[in-house]
């Protein structure tokens, strides 16, 4: 299995892109993608948000799945509209501390994830 800068490279190799029309295709910035391809950010807590590893999915031809082990994140599930509406129903809901609390366990969740 490829991490993320190796998964870049393969990518650039097998399609003949540079960074430049990877970055194009995908809508990521060069620098972002310079920087997961250097190792700077590539995996770990400060590794790319969940958001941009689709959008380089998307752009790569890739499967998410894919993506998302290179860089070694859990891949988040996604969530209709109707779901969010009452998650956000219920988080408004509840009073500033225990919505810290919420905040707190969600974060530890996917730092456990992470690991």
């Amino acid at each position: 299995m490829d991490d993320l800068a190796a998964l870049i490279e393969r990518v650039m190799d097998e399609k003949d892109w540079t960074l430049s029309t990877l970055a194009r295709r995908s809508g990521i910035s060069i620098s972002t993608l310079h920087s997961w391809k250097s190792g700077e950010r590539a995996t770990g807590s400060r590794g790319p948000s969940p958001s941009l590893l689709r959008k380089f999915a998307a752009g790569a031809g890739l499967p998410v799945v894919e993506v998302f082990e290179a860089a070694g994140r859990h891949i988040p599930a996604s969530m209709d509209e109707e779901s969010e509406r009452r998650f956000l129903h219920l988080l408004r809901s509840l009073d500033q501390a225990d919505r810290s609390v919420l905040e707190a366990t969600m974060q530890a969740m996917i730092e456990r994830q992470r690991s």
